[in-house]
């Protein structure tokens, strides 16, 4: 991966794609039970709360960093981002003992989006699928920050809304997102909304 300087004057080149929904999001069941950390008391729950990910990091987001919003393009990624199943590479998925989770349907637009997947986009942000789908923890615990994790912070530098990736726990199936929500408003006519007809947990950004 390049560093943070040249990304940032790579990625205004890289080309971008407006995507439609609908896509999937697991959230822990206890996290739909209340207003997320901050909203005032008696608030109803916010299934597309974004302040998550920047309080211990996530694969694009520093720790500390972002509001970031991660989104799988089917309910079985989903399941496995979070680690509530696992698919050995022969065999059917396997259950794992964890707390209860709520696999929700996001629909929306999303514009501005930089597509990962594609091998020309890897090369020109100097990166490639093994570097894409690593390891991060340990980087980020011992040197602060993680590859993937500057580029989301140049991605997010450079106004692009969100990443699409393929996700490293379900390989090779399944594909991911990031999207940056600050980034929301200026990309009209971008969106994100909760699919709930008994409004639950209904929310929409912005």
């Amino acid at each position: 991966m390049y560093a943070l300087h040249r990304l940032k004057k790579v990625l205004p080149n890289v080309p971008r794609a407006t995507i439609h929904g609908p896509w999937s999001r697991a959230i822990g069941f206890h996290l739909l039970k209340g207003p997320p950390p901050g909203a005032p008391p008696g608030s109803p729950p916010q299934p597309l709360w974004p302040g998550g990910p920047a309080s211990n990091g996530a694969r694009f987001t520093p720790k500390g960093g972002f509001a970031s919003l991660y989104l799988a393009e089917d309910p079985v990624t989903a399941l496995h981002e979070v680690v509530s199943v696992f698919t050995p590479p022969q065999g059917p998925p396997v259950t794992i003992k964890t707390a209860p989770w709520v696999v929700i349907t996001v629909d929306g637009v999303l514009s501005n989006i930089v597509d990962l997947t594609l091998p020309a986009v890897q090369k020109a942000l100097g990166t490639s699928l093994s570097e894409l789908t690593g390891e991060w923890v340990y980087t980020q615990a011992v040197s602060g920050i993680a590859p993937t994790q500057t580029l989301g912070q140049a991605a997010l530098e450079c106004g692009i809304l969100g990443l699409k990736y393929r996700s490293a726990k379900h390989m090779p199936r399944g594909s991911a997102l990031v999207v940056f929500a600050d980034h929301l408003k200026a990309n009209h006519p971008s969106f994100l909304e909760v699919v709930d007809e008994y409004h639950n947990i209904s929310q929409r950004l912005p």
